[in-house]
């Protein structure tokens, strides 16, 4: 794989991954009506990023078939269920769309979070960014909700927001 040849740990953070309902990373209430539905895979806060290595099974509170992954960039190897890593083509220093992943959902509880976790076979066990100077980022995912209710624990992704803030700086 080709983030097998990073080197050591980068100083910067360089973002997350995560699931959306919307192609540039604003709406994390992903859609929870029966039928076809997108959902956007989206590189956000990236420093310096050239690829990124990472899963997102469906979670056991959705009942759903994974139809298609189509990707934004060509260089791509895997699927968004069992794990995938995402070539950039070149130095990303942005919030961008990465991949959508099309769905036949069928049910879907409420308060259902959808995570995107490390690549199963990563010895890091978190997700890889390769950063532009050939350092490895080691971060972890951020996660939409499904069917959000005034039950669920909400901590917002908007780009102006605290929540945002605190995802750049955990691990």
């Amino acid at each position: 794989m080709i983030l097998a040849f990073g080197g050591g740990m980068a100083l910067a953070q360089n973002g997350y991954i995560g699931i959306f309902a919307d192609p540039v990373g604003y709406n994390d209430n992903l859609p929870g009506t029966p039928g076809l539905a997108n959902y956007y895979f989206v590189h956000v806060n990236a420093v310096g990023a050239t690829a990124s290595q990472w899963a997102a099974p469906a979670p056991t509170c959705v009942t759903a078939v994974r139809l298609a992954d189509l990707p934004v960039f060509s260089v791509n190897l895997g699927n968004t269920s069992a794990g995938i890593t995402i070539g950039y083509g070149t130095c990303n220093t942005r919030t961008f769309h990465i991949i959508t992943t099309l769905y036949q959902l069928i049910a879907a509880a409420d308060c259902c979070f959808w995570s995107v976790v490390a690549e199963p076979n990563l010895p890091s066990g978190k997700i890889q960014i390769p950063d532009c100077g050939f350092g490895m980022s080691y971060r972890t995912g951020g996660h939409g909700v499904i069917k959000r209710t005034s039950a669920c624990p909400y901590v917002p992704t908007e780009r102006t927001t605290s929540g945002q803030v605190k995802a750049l700086y955990t691990e």
